[in-house]
């Protein structure tokens, strides 16, 4: 009732418009799962659908999510006002024998302290062998793969081969607020429930939460129709039909164009026009949108165009130096700093930032193999140089 589905509409997010899908989408490979969703919502695969079915006790929240309880209730009720999720009392919604409760954390964006932003991720993964997650059939979720950061690098010389003389510019862009496109289906949404930080209300999220195993791989049948929407499209190059050329890695787009004609400006009204054939206009995203230039800022680094050469941003190193040092300084390591520095090497060893992880343990010994893991890093951070390599 609350996304307003009824016998002559039942689809779950009205910005998914599967007449249009069958319209230009015909040809995408997964075009009858990407209509199912947009008509249905997502329906989950589960290893035992009947143990669903039973009383769960309800979970305390993360200690982050209380120090950012502000930020986590904003953001909640931002979804609730977008019809994306339900508020009720805990006792009216542990009514419902499907309801399964699982704690939210905030993890920090950028260096911004909890109380003033974060990142809600709703674990899923706990209590081990009772969670949402084990009881999610992995191995029938989409497959979540997406292109590697190096076929910009290909595209960018492949190019200069093609059309030498020509200048290439890349056009960075983005899908504004990604998984929350990807609708539940009703009869499933009870297993994503949650509680506020503020006690005896919760909450049922009708979308594919960030912390759900699966989500990912529905995300991507959405994502990878409007790279196939822009792969498909074409205009005129040296007087022969040639293919849009795009890169996408989760929510984040990469054009790579040579500028003859009006290659630049087809290439930019269709990747528009992708997203928004998806998506609708909620999926994008203005203030991440970049015009063509030479020079870009794409999957966590700096690209040179014209000089065929790559950096790595300094503040990613100067990260990756301060919490190495912190954890070499610790004893015991606690979880927050394992996967703080964790992240922080694997982003900038492969430019692009691992996925926030909760898992209810406190965390492990320095040991020596540990030790040294870190003081690799270390060197490496000081003696490397990552700025305007090829």
């Amino acid at each position: 009732m609350f996304r307003g589905q009824t016998s002559g509409d039942g689809r779950p997010n009205k910005a998914l418009r599967s007449r249009l899908y069958r319209r230009h989408l015909v040809s995408y490979p997964d075009f009858e799962l990407l209509c199912s969703i947009a008509e249905h919502g997502v329906v989950p695969h589960w290893h035992h659908p009947e143990a669903r079915i039973g009383v769960r006790p309800v979970p305390h929240n993360y200690p982050s999510a209380t120090v950012g309880a502000n930020i986590v209730t904003h953001r909640l009720l931002k979804d609730y006002y977008a019809g994306r999720c339900i508020l009720a009392t805990v006792a009216a919604l542990t009514t419902e024998p499907g309801f399964h409760s699982s704690a939210f954390a905030l993890v920090p964006t950028q260096n911004v302290p909890l109380t003033e932003d974060g990142r809600i991720i709703h674990d899923l993964s706990a209590t081990r062998g009772l969670s949402v997650n084990d009881a999610t059939d992995s191995s029938q979720t989409p497959d979540a793969r997406w292109d590697q950061f190096c076929c910009i690098a290909q595209r960018i010389l492949d190019l200069r081969t093609r059309c030498p003389g020509c200048s290439r510019y890349a056009l960075v862009a983005d899908i504004a607020d990604a998984f929350h496109h990807v609708p539940l289906h009703a009869r499933h949404s009870s297993a994503f429930g949650g509680t506020f930080p503020r006690p005896q209300i919760g909450i049922v999220s009708g979308m594919a939460v960030i912390g759900w195993t699966a989500s990912p791989g529905f995300f991507a049948i959405m994502g990878k129709a409007s790279r196939h929407y822009q792969r498909v499209g074409a205009s005129y190059v040296l007087g022969y039909p040639e293919p849009f050329w795009v890169f996408q890695w989760v929510d984040d787009i990469v054009l790579v164009e040579v500028d003859l004609g009006d290659r630049l400006l087809q290439a930019e009204r269709r990747i528009r026009d992708a997203v928004k054939l998806v998506f609708r206009s909620d999926g994008w995203h203005e203030g991440k949108f970049n015009t063509w230039s030479q020079c870009v800022h794409a999957v966590g680094i700096d690209w040179n165009i014209p000089e065929y050469t790559v950096t790595i941003p300094q503040r990613k190193i100067d990260k990756t130096k301060r919490v190495v040092a912190e954890t070499l300084a610790q004893s015991f390591v606690s979880l927050k700093h394992l996967n703080s520095v964790i992240g922080a090497i694997h982003s900038t060893l492969c430019c692009r930032a691992t996925n926030d992880q909760t898992i209810r343990t406190d965390g492990t010994m320095k040991t020596p193999h540990l030790k040294a893991d870190l003081l690799w890093g270390k060197n490496w951070c000081l003696k490397i140089n990552l700025s305007g390599f090829p």
